[in-house]
């Protein structure tokens, strides 16, 4: 997993091959693999957990969050508050409660044909949902009254890339479906945010408050917001919808190749927008405690790493992309996982298997194995 971190977003990976326009890599039939087949190669890429040792269990819960194969960001991000970490969690041993976590994330596939040409979850979301609910387990293995990870899924951010709800929609379902499916649900909680939303009247006014907010702020040149919009903005920019512009349009307006100066323009304004409602929908998610609704005292993880939250790593190293940004792309010998633009999958050279889930609704393969 990359290295680099943000406080504001996932950091966005350039990509490898935008200047290769022949395909040179070797894509060869696969077979259609069950869900015992496929658990099994997510086992070594994503095993169980336990908690390390140390003098109490509140501080083994909060030392699982500072070993190598969860911890992403800087160590002092934890240690730092480690006293008030250790405070929440013995308030919840305490009382007896199960210890709950909320993290953030699983929008939609996006809507990007250089990145993938999936709708619905695939091998990617399997390791990154099983090694959440690992952690959960860990917990639950632990600590008699248990654990739980709930994932709120961010499908309202639709709307900043320029989809349809139902893109989320069928988005989240492929999630519930596979948790079910793959027995990675015994930790594992799954929320939409666009019901979350539908069922918190007051949540898209706030929302719509926020923005406005922001965009004060950044016309008043406020340091941390231009930089959380300086963050945030690649990322935004390569995740817009651009229904009408063809694979190549899109490649030389990612380029800035000087051929598609106006559609480039267009992703930019789009995107440029979408930062700020993204930015407030954070804020507003906070300004009304909408997470505590569903899950009260819960310890809040992050791919975004900073002080006041546990940031974990989404996907082991050598995975540097979240898997919805993707397609999933297995080592030779099965122990790695990777996600690779779809392009540069398509254009850097080698031969790949496309593999498929038996059952699986979406044409497009479940994950790539190196041959």
């Amino acid at each position: 997993m990359t290295t680099k971190t943000s406080p504001y977003i996932y950091p966005f990976t350039p990509f490898k091959y935008l200047d290769v326009t022949e395909q040179n890599t070797a894509m060869v039939d696969g077979d259609r693999l069950d869900i015992a087949a496929l658990s099994a190669m997510a086992e070594p890429i994503a095993p169980a957990l336990s908690l390390p040792p140390a003098e109490t269990l509140a501080q083994r819960i909060l030392a699982l969050f500072t070993t190598p194969d969860i911890l992403f960001g800087e160590a002092s991000f934890v240690t730092s508050r480690s006293d008030e970490w250790l405070s929440r969690i013995s308030y919840l041993i305490e009382q007896e409660r199960p210890i709950e976590f909320t993290i953030l994330g699983f929008p939609f596939k996006m809507p990007v044909p250089l990145k993938t040409n999936r709708k619905t979850a695939d091998f990617g979301e399997l390791v990154s949902l099983k090694r959440l609910n690992e952690i959960g387990r860990a917990v639950a293995q632990a600590y008699e009254p248990g654990a739980r990870v709930h994932v709120f899924t961010e499908g309202p951010f639709h709307v900043l890339n320029g989809i349809e709800r139902s893109w989320a929609d069928g988005y989240f379902a492929s999630l519930q479906a596979m948790i079910e499916q793959f027995g990675i649900d015994s930790n594992l909680v799954l929320h939409d945010l666009n019901r979350v939303a539908d069922d918190t009247p007051e949540f898209r006014q706030v929302w719509n408050s926020a923005t406005e907010d922001i965009r004060a702020r950044r016309d008043a040149a406020d340091p941390a917001t231009l930089d959380a919009i300086k963050d945030a903005l690649p990322v935004r920019f390569h995740n817009i919808y651009n229904p009408g512009a063809s694979i190549d349009d899109l490649r030389r307006a990612y380029l800035n190749d000087g051929t598609r100066e106006e559609l480039r323009a267009a992703i930019t304004a789009r995107a440029e927008e979408g930062v700020l409602g993204y930015r407030a929908f954070l804020e507003a998610r906070d300004r009304i405690s909408l997470l505590d609704k569903y899950a009260p005292d819960a310890i809040g993880m992050t791919v975004s790493p900073r002080p006041g939250r546990l940031g974990v790593r989404p996907l082991p190293e050598p995975a540097d992309k979240l898997p919805y940004h993707g397609v999933p792309v297995l080592s030779h010998d099965r122990n790695t996982l990777r996600i690779d633009y779809l392009w540069d999958l398509q254009h850097g050279g080698g031969a790949y298997r496309k593999v498929s889930l038996v059952g699986d609704t979406d044409p497009a393969p479940f994950v790539y194995i190196e041959e």
